[in-house]
């Protein structure tokens, strides 16, 4: 069985490296772009969202966060996200679209974890860490993967229009609608982190972030 996946997972991959490349290419820019974006805010601005952060802290020292509307509003998010994935990838358009939202999703993480740590310092570092990084360590890699799904399908679509061929595209279509279900399940499990172990973790380190 282990064989099997392992296998699996290594055509998966083989067949896909380019749609790879171009995903995480994006990615990767998504979040530079995120990260240079922070030194050009005014500071009325920084000093603006810096207010909201402190507030967030400050609730977080209570038991005032409320998990369920957390978990309703990334849920929504990664529906969103995953519908957008799903619909691109059935059209030859996806080839530009999926990129796009790469690039996005990227650009979220790359500003917001700049933004924290510039504004302030070690106190944001630590921050980004317990805030960000628990379910983002379930988000990106599926991000990627339904990303490279989502294209490779793109790309399919694409030969066949011009191979004037639909077989090739239906092989995938059914493969490609299974496997966004599976990863937005799992998704699922990252807005369940988002929502009760992430704030359990921004109480616990609260106190040291002001």
């Amino acid at each position: 069985m282990l064989m099997r996946l392992n296998e699996t997972i290594k055509r998966h991959l083989s067949d896909n490296i380019i749609s790879y490349a171009i995903v995480l290419f994006f990615f990767v820019l998504g979040i530079s772009l995120g990260a240079l974006t922070v030194s050009n805010i005014d500071i009325d601005t920084k000093s603006e969202v810096k207010s909201y952060i402190d507030g967030f802290i400050n609730i977080s020292r209570t038991d005032n966060i409320n998990s369920v509307e957390i978990l309703k509003q990334s849920l929504k998010l990664n529906l969103i996200t995953t519908g957008a994935l799903f619909i691109a990838g059935l059209t030859y358009a996806g080839i530009l679209l999926v990129p796009m939202i790469a690039t996005f999703r990227g650009f979220s993480i790359g500003f917001t974890v700049a933004f924290l740590t510039d504004s302030m310092e070690k106190g944001g570092f630590l921050l980004s860490l317990v805030s960000i990084l628990p379910q983002n360590i379930v988000y990106i890699p599926i991000l990627i993967v339904f990303c490279v799904c989502s294209i490779s399908l793109s790309f399919a679509v694409f030969r066949s229009k011009l191979n004037r061929k639909r077989n090739e595209a239906s092989a995938y279509f059914w493969s490609f609608g299974m496997t966004s279900l599976f990863l937005f399940f799992i998704m699922m499990g990252g807005s369940v982190i988002e929502s009760y172990i992430t704030p359990f973790l921004l109480k616990l380190v609260a106190p040291y972030l002001m």
